[in-house]
């Protein structure tokens, strides 16, 4: 179990990548699924495809307040992965989403690409930080139009609802 402090900012646009230096640029596609989302957990699973390897997870997640949360994560295979996805729950759509990371001064920046639900298509930047009141200092090849850690709207659950 691991606590992970994050900000998360609302980007207006696909970053200008060439700016960002090709080199240190990583994709991974995922596939996220809810299985039960309430105020005190939510319980989900990814599949992950990095560098065409293919992996799963499963995790529970406890929010808490300002992009804090506890997370457990453990590996799962293919199978399980199938069959939790038959007991999804069917009010949340199912994302995908591609994210880009770069190392940038003390950081590993994470930009999100979602592309499903389509009504909630959107870039979003997270970065982990030591503590909530961390100075994150955005490259400026990052079109951030505001800070949203800790809106709601912009929770990977509340993304999946459409």
């Amino acid at each position: 179990m691991s606590v992970e402090i994050e900000r998360k900012f609302l980007l207006g646009a696909e970053p200008d990548w060439p700016s960002a230096g090709a080199g240190g640029l990583r994709r991974i596609e995922f596939e996220q699924v809810y299985l039960r989302v309430t105020e005190a957990v939510e319980k989900r699973i990814r599949r992950r495809v990095d560098g065409g390897r293919v992996s799963y997870e499963y995790a529970s997640l406890t929010p808490a307040r300002g992009g804090e949360r506890t997370v457990e994560e453990v590996g799962i295979d293919g199978v399980e992965y199938e069959r939790l996805k038959a007991g999804r729950d069917v009010a949340r759509h199912v994302i995908r989403k591609t994210r880009t990371t770069f190392a940038w001064g003390d950081h590993v920046y994470e930009v999100d690409h979602i592309t499903d639900p389509v009504s909630r298509a959107c870039w979003l930047l997270e970065v982990q930080v030591a503590r909530r009141d961390d100075e994150v200092a955005i490259p400026e090849f990052l079109p951030v139009v505001r800070e949203v850690t800790g809106e709601a709207a912009y929770r990977n659950a509340h993304i999946a609802l459409g």
